[in-house]
C-alpha cells in the first residue's frame, strides 16, 4: 500500500487518506513492511480519518502501541 518501509511525513499521511475510497465502507490499512512510522505521520493519518471504520493490520508494535495511544488521546478529547 505505502511503496516504502518508512513514514514519516504528515503530507504523506494526507496522501494515503485521499487514495482511500471514500464512503462508510470499511477500510484496512495494512503496514506489512513498514519498519517505521512517525508520531506525526500517525497523528496526521489518525486525524484526517476521523471517524471512519478503520482496521490496522501488521503493524510493528511500536507503530501499534501509537496508533492505540492517539485513539485513546483523540477519543478522550472528543468527548
Amino acid at each position: 500500500m505505502f511503496g516504502v518501509t518508512r513514514l514519516r511525513f504528515r503530507e504523506s499521511a494526507e496522501e494515503v487518506v485521499e487514495s482511500l475510497p471514500k464512503g462508510d465502507s470499511p477500510i484496512v490499512i495494512d503496514f506489512e513492511n513498514i519498519e517505521f512510522a512517525s508520531p506525526s505521520f500517525l497523528r496526521e493519518l489518525l486525524s484526517d480519518l476521523g471517524s471512519r471504520n478503520v482496521n490496522f493490520v501488521n503493524a510493528p508494535e511500536f507503530v501499534q502501541g501509537l496508533i492505540d495511544a492517539f485513539q485513546a488521546e483523540m477519543s478522550t478529547i472528543s468527548v
